[in-house]
Formats: C-alpha cells, sequence, structure tokens
C-alpha cells in the first residue's frame, strides 16, 4: 500500500472511531448539541401539546403557540425549531389515529378540515409525510395522494411570518382536535 494510501486509511480509522458506530456523535459538543436540539423540540411538543388542550381558551393557547413558535436552536433560524414541531404534531396526531384501528373514518373527518393558507399547506404536507412513511394501507395512500396531491419539497411555514404561523397552528390544533376526538 502506498503512503498516501495508508495515511488516507489511518485518517478514515481515526474519523470512524471519533464518530462512532452508525455515525453516532462523538464529541462533547456534538453530544452537547444534539441533546439541546431535542430539549427544544421536547419543549415545542409540550407547548403544543398544552395548547390542544386549552384551545377553548384562545388566548392561553395563542401564547403556549407563540411559545413553541419562537423555539430554536444555535445556528438556525428563529422560530425553524417551532415550526418544524408543529409539522411534527401534526405528523404523529394523524400518524396516531390512523393507524388506530378504532378510527376507519379518520381520512375522511382530515379531508373534511377546513383549513387554507398556510394551514391548508402544513396539514397537507402532514397528510402527504404520512403517505410516505408506508404505515398507512394502499387505499389510503392513494386517496391521500388525491387529496394532498404528490409529495414536494416541504420547508415548514416557510414564508410565512409569525403572526400568521401562530393563527394558521392555532386552525391546525383545532383541525387534530376534529380528527382524533
Amino acid at each position: 500500500m502506498a503512503d498516501d494510501d495508508l495515511i488516507a486509511w489511518e485518517r478514515l480509522r481515526r474519523q470512524t472511531e471519533r464518530r462512532g458506530a452508525f455515525g453516532a456523535l462523538r464529541t462533547d459538543a456534538q453530544r452537547r448539541d444534539a441533546d439541546h436540539e431535542r430539549a427544544v423540540r421536547l419543549a415545542a411538543d409540550t407547548l403544543l401539546d398544552k395548547a390542544l388542550r386549552r384551545l377553548d381558551d384562545g388566548p392561553a393557547a395563542r401564547r403556549l403557540v407563540d411559545r413553541a413558535l419562537r423555539l430554536s436552536v444555535p445556528g438556525s433560524e428563529p422560530g425553524e425549531e417551532g415550526a418544524l414541531a408543529v409539522h411534527l404534531f401534526v405528523w404523529d396526531a394523524l400518524r396516531e389515529v390512523a393507524l388506530d384501528e378504532a378510527s376507519p373514518d379518520w381520512l375522511d373527518r382530515a379531508a373534511a378540515a377546513e383549513l387554507d393558507g398556510a394551514a391548508r399547506a402544513e396539514w397537507l404536507a402532514a397528510l402527504r409525510a404520512l403517505a410516505g412513511e408506508g404505515e398507512v394501507g394502499a387505499d389510503e395512500r392513494r386517496r391521500i395522494r388525491l387529496l394532498a396531491g404528490p409529495a414536494t419539497d416541504h420547508g415548514p411555514f416557510r414564508g410565512v411570518d409569525h403572526d400568521d404561523r401562530v393563527e394558521a397552528t392555532l386552525r391546525l390544533l383545532a383541525a387534530v382536535r376534529a380528527v382524533t376526538a
């Protein structure tokens, strides 16, 4: 083996050793950043769950959603983590009801959700993501594709200002409540 190959091989071995199996995070800074990101997402999810339960108290729900949408991690756009948390929250609620055998008409209720603007875009993106996971049946995937259109590159609330995000999220939570009830 040539010296250059040995050097490259040794460099690769050291990188693999530092990263661990399957690219696991090995440095303290990487672990701290990942832990911080998980904590922010958990906080956003908790705030959204509380807002869902307090939808009847409009001002309280609005404050909780506002806080969730302001969350971010260093190195990301302000509110980016909060927007992603909303997408994941809606997707998870839809996934949970879709996989519940006691709710065979969940997709009818999801299709009946009267949403517009940013709320509708996020709702359809969550449905497309659910269909893309492959956990729902072929008939449901086909119906979702007809309802939501083809898969697209989606950035949660891309180009939507904060106040409109709050309004859209409140409407999304109301739709989640209607579908999961």
